[in-house]
């Protein structure tokens, strides 16, 4: 089986037959762009909007209803909380990375949503406000007491403008990959980030996070039943702009990876 979240037309439809899958599942255009893929899906979703990310936390909600339906004499299953595999290799490359920063295993918090030119960006897919500057980055950081903050940067050009701002003898690495992150948040004491991307992935790999949103509307669709979760706090900027967040609100928040620190 294959599954895709990629909004198909008739190439990407072409391109997931070719992959010879027995059972070849994705979403498709919700309009006339979508003619023709499903002659080469064996099972298709269409959203209601060309930005499934507009669904929030729920986003796939079609396909997590498909992959748990009953099939001949197996009941309806519920899905079980993503869970994220990391390869030993991957563990080496993404250790000597964050080695390299200075940094080791457990005693460090990840810095992630660094606002940047480059195309290699830490967007959340759908969501135009979700990156902060290196400044304000800078200011969360200085709160960070046991722990050492590293700065992920998109592309390498960001790593003179994060030490200008940040310090010379600031960590950062630099990851290119969903994997990379997922093992360098695995290997980290937490998370603070913007991303959606690694929200998840801290969840799924059970670290503590700090997500920072534009609006608390917005945080609540990403992140539902913060009230059950005990090792994911939101912050949610007033006046609906991510670059307004209350820096102190933030800190105050930090206090979430002490507790993690007093468990081990």
């Amino acid at each position: 089986m294959i599954l895709s979240t990629k909004l198909a037309g008739i190439g990407h439809g072409v391109f997931l037959f070719m992959t010879t899958a027995r059972e070849r599942v994705s979403y498709i255009y919700p309009n006339v762009n979508a003619a023709g893929a499903g002659l080469f899906l064996s099972e298709t979703f269409t959203p209601n909007s060309m930005n499934l990310s507009e669904g929030g936390y729920n986003m796939y909600h079609q396909m997590v209803d498909w992959l748990g339906r009953p099939v001949r004499d197996v009941p309806r299953q519920p899905l079980p909380p993503l869970k994220v595999s990391i390869s030993k290799k991957l563990k080496q490359v993404v250790e000597s990375k964050y080695q390299n920063a200075g940094v080791n295993k457990g005693k460090y918090i990840v810095i992630h949503g660094l606002e940047s030119d480059s195309k290699a960006s830490m967007q959340s897919k759908g969501d135009a406000d979700s990156l902060l500057p290196i400044q304000v980055w800078a200011t969360i950081a200085r709160g960070i007491r046991e722990f050492r903050p590293v700065f992920v940067i998109p592309h390498e050009k960001e790593r003179e403008n994060v030490e200008e701002v940040v310090g010379e003898d600031t960590s950062i690495v630099f990851i290119t990959t969903p994997g990379q992150l997922a093992a360098l948040i695995n290997d980290s004491a937490g998370v603070i980030t913007t991303n959606t991307a690694a929200i998840q992935l801290a969840n799924a790999r059970e670290k503590p996070c700090i997500a920072l949103f534009s609006s608390e509307e917005k945080g609540k669709l990403f992140v539902p039943n913060t009230e059950e979760k005990k090792n994911c706090v939101i912050v949610s900027s007033k006046t609906r702009q991510l670059k307004d967040i209350d820096t102190e609100a933030v800190k105050r928040a930090l206090q979430i990876f002490n507790v993690s620190l007093a468990l081990v």
